[in-house]
């Protein structure tokens, strides 16, 4: 009876140590891999035409090239995702950005080669997917990714860019989330120098015409939030200094008449 029993807890053992090989890549910033473009379910390298890194997690949508990024979050582990769908979106767009650590959420990120969405209803196929990451959050002892005061704030992910800067009186400006994910619940705050401003890319990029000489702040406000639009952080800023230069005036000709000859 000894003996059976030993080997019932080898068997355990090693049914444990074989789970363990057979997870997905677990990167450094926690939770694990369940499906990764170019590797599938193996989930231990990432190999397509889109740019993503499997170690800092994240997929970039390039503000130059015909890709769009959508997120799916969905509870529990996952191969694939299809829930709770935000998108497009452009920039680089974190993982964590949709689920904290040990939350037990699955998160994907997919890049199109087109808007999917444009027409009010789904029409990517595969043949349109550039890349895609499939991440496990854990849920060891993080509870449902919390709320509120909970959840932080993606500053630091949040890139700015103004564009051109310096601008002239009379340009138009752009005003672009240039990497990472601000589009939720946001607010552009100028200090002055713009007006009439208007979304070129909703959430992601707003132009405006530049009025007065000077240097002034943009101001992004925005919420982070993880699984839907409720479950949110408190507010997050981010600011950046652009200068307007006044409008260059054309040189005055003068034409002077010919000189005459003796």
């Amino acid at each position: 009876m000894k003996k059976i029993i030993f080997f019932l807890s080898l068997s355990l053992i090693f049914s444990f140590v074989v789970i363990e090989v057979l997870a997905g890549y677990r990167p450094p910033f926690g939770g694990e891999y369940t499906n990764i473009c170019g590797s599938g379910t193996n989930a231990d390298y990432y190999s397509c035409p889109a740019s993503c890194d499997r170690d800092g997690g994240w997929c970039e949508a390039r503000q130059n090239r015909q890709e769009w990024i959508y997120v799916f979050v969905c509870d529990g582990r996952r191969e694939e995702c299809r829930l709770n769908m935000q998108g497009p979106l452009k920039g680089k767009i974190f993982l964590t950005s949709y689920a904290s650590l040990n939350s037990n959420k699955t998160v994907q990120i997919d890049i199109f080669n087109k808007i999917c969405t444009s027409g009010g209803s789904w029409s990517c196929t595969d043949q349109n997917l550039l890349g895609y990451l499939v991440w496990y959050s854990g849920s060891g002892g993080g509870g449902g990714g919390g709320g509120g005061s909970q959840i932080q704030c993606n500053t630091e992910q949040v890139v700015l860019q103004v564009i051109p800067d310096p601008s002239n009186v009379g340009n138009r400006v752009k005003f672009r989330i240039a990497a990472g994910d601000a589009s939720t619940w946001w607010e552009n705050i100028f200090s002055g120098g713009v007006g009439n401003c208007t979304e070129t890319i909703y959430g992601w990029e707003t132009e405006c015409t530049a009025q007065t000489p000077g240097t002034f702040t943009w101001t992004r406000k925005w919420k982070r939030c993880v699984g839907d639009f409720n479950n949110c952080s408190d507010w997050c800023y981010k600011s950046i200094s652009f200068t307007i230069k006044s409008a260059i005036n054309p040189p005055i000709v003068i034409t002077l008449p010919p000189v005459e000859t003796l």
